[in-house]
């Protein structure tokens, strides 16, 4: 499902990324009770990854749009990685082996980071830009939006996976 960002305000942006852990753990509550926590959340849905796979590039994700939010906010002629705006680009070799409880805490502080980062912004430093590397450019409020959107889109893999892995 997608996620509709053409309305999305600062405000908005930064109350939905304090959600995300809420959400994230809530969609795990579920498994948290069964004895089998670790085995259902770590086991691989239809697309080959686990709902905890798709939390954690959720976080990786977010590292990477934390810091090129932070280039933007800091440097005179930032750039950033072509992956702040082509998901094509977030690429994760190393695997998951964390626990559900270190994904979801890494979760959380990432989400607050950004958050923060974002809520720290006013006026035009929302416009403020970055070149991306491959080309184009990117201002900040587009990174957050992306940021929005990839919360959403991985809450919407978590939940999908578990729908399928708890059969």
């Amino acid at each position: 499902m997608t996620i509709d960002l053409t309305r999305l305000s600062p405000g908005d942006a930064v109350t939905a990324l304090r959600s995300y852990p809420r959400r994230f753990r809530s969609e795990f509550a579920p498994v948290d009770d069964d004895e089998r926590l670790e085995e259902t959340a770590h086991a691989d849905g239809p697309d080959g990854t686990s709902a905890v796979d798709a939390a954690t590039d959720t976080v990786r994700t977010w590292r990477v749009l934390s810091d090129a939010l932070r280039q933007i906010r800091v440097a005179d002629t930032p750039i950033v990685p072509q992956a702040v705006v082509d998901p094509a680009e977030r690429n994760w070799e190393a695997p998951v082996s964390a626990s559900v409880v270190e994904v979801l805490d890494q979760l959380e502080q990432g989400s607050i980071e950004l958050a923060d980062a974002a809520e720290a912004l006013s006026g035009d430093q929302w416009l403020r830009t970055a070149d991306v590397a491959s080309g184009g450019t990117v201002t900040a409020f587009d990174v957050v939006k992306e940021a929005v959107k990839v919360g959403h889109e991985g809450l919407d893999r978590v939940q999908r996976t578990l729908a399928a892995v708890r059969g």
